[in-house]
């Protein structure tokens, strides 16, 4: 077939991308050995994981986290640590013996892993790409450091939001992502980016966003439906931009409309946490929601609006959830479909 490499011919014929191929020749070559150019042979270096795989003890995964152990270590240190990894494979995951085989090498070359994690560091990287449906996808490397500081950030924001959470640990944790944005946005200790704070900045027309029609657009470009820019301005500040008929921005007006602190108090004060039922989530969790939104004549004060996590904020944007005042606190009116009688219940989760 002319090809230049047994890499080469495996991703031709059984139609693998190169990275996979080039890994499929150097586990077969350790497992069974290969010869030179010049017809010598060259001696197989995992005779006890080629006979594992041959029995189907361990898997091609396994085959890999072994090999690329051993190919970090002195050779006097093969022998034994091959054996100890395959007889772990028995027993663990590929992810859980690249834990061990980690775990191998910080006891037998702990200076050697302190250089790997400098240069894990260097490796690192981050991207957002479009995908064709319009949502993003992330794409990144991080060092194992790095990734237990994330992890850690991550890790009481991802926690389900009481017992009607029915998200994946996928999205939650995709939402704890969003939610450690969020705060630090709101945290004021960012540095500042063209002379402004960092801010979220939408922009849709007063009348598409009263109406719920057409789509806001972000700074980066992002469109934005007008129901999730409603969600987003319970809690946001607002800036009225009156334009000509050509575009151009005739008058800016103040930031307004927001939660003042002394009503975000009050409402900390009542609420205690999210309001909504069964949910436990902290008042620092929370958005200030309107019950009835700004853009239909609804006010801001603490009689009108409730805290709400940000994703029983999403539910009851997107569901046909109802909020009614009752002696001073907020009670929640289930859709039909949740409650067929729809009697309105309380969270008293936070209560005393």
């Amino acid at each position: 077939m002319g090809c230049y490499s047994t890499a080469s011919f495996l991703r031709d014929t059984v139609r693998i991308t190169p990275a996979d191929a080039r890994r499929r020749v150097a586990d077969a070559n350790a497992l069974f050995g290969s010869t030179t150019l010049t017809g010598q042979p060259i001696e197989a270096s995992l005779p006890v994981a080629a006979q594992a795989l041959a029995e189907g003890v361990i898997s091609r995964d396994h085959v890999q986290v072994v090999r690329a152990t051993i190919d970090k270590l002195p050779a006097e240190h093969h022998a034994e640590v091959e054996q100890l990894l395959v007889d772990e494979a028995a027993k663990f995951d590929p992810v859980k013996l690249g834990n061990l085989a980690l775990r191998t090498r910080a006891h037998l070359q702990p200076e050697q892993v302190v250089l790997d994690e400098k240069q894990a560091r260097k490796r690192m990287e981050f991207s957002m790409v479009e995908d064709i449906d319009g949502t993003i996808l992330l794409r990144g490397r991080l060092s194992p450091e790095c990734a237990e500081v994330l992890k850690a950030a991550l890790s009481p924001l991802a926690k389900p939001a009481g017992k009607d959470d029915d998200r994946s640990a996928a999205r939650r944790w995709a939402d704890a992502l969003i939610e450690l944005a969020h705060r630090m946005l709101n945290s004021d200790t960012l540095p500042q980016d063209g002379g402004r704070r960092p801010h979220l900045a939408i922009t849709i027309s007063y009348e598409q966003l009263r109406d719920q029609i057409g789509l806001g657009r972000g700074d980066f470009g992002a469109l934005i439906t007008p129901q999730s820019i409603r969600q987003i301005a319970c809690d946001a500040g607002i800036t009225p931009i009156v334009l000509n008929s050509g575009g151009k921005p005739l008058d800016v007006g103040r930031e307004q409309r927001t939660a003042t602190p002394a009503i975000r108090a009050a409402l900390i004060a009542r609420d205690k946490g999210c309001s909504f039922p069964g949910c436990d989530r902290p008042a620092e969790w929370t958005d200030a929601h309107h019950i009835v939104h700004w853009l239909n004549g609804g006010i801001t004060s603490e009689e009108t609006m409730a805290l709400l996590c940000r994703f029983h904020h999403t539910i009851i944007h997107e569901q046909d959830w109802e909020i009614v005042m009752r002696g001073g606190f907020p009670y929640y009116i289930p859709p039909a479909w949740v409650d067929p009688a729809r009697e309105a219940i309380r969270n008293t989760m936070h209560a005393a």
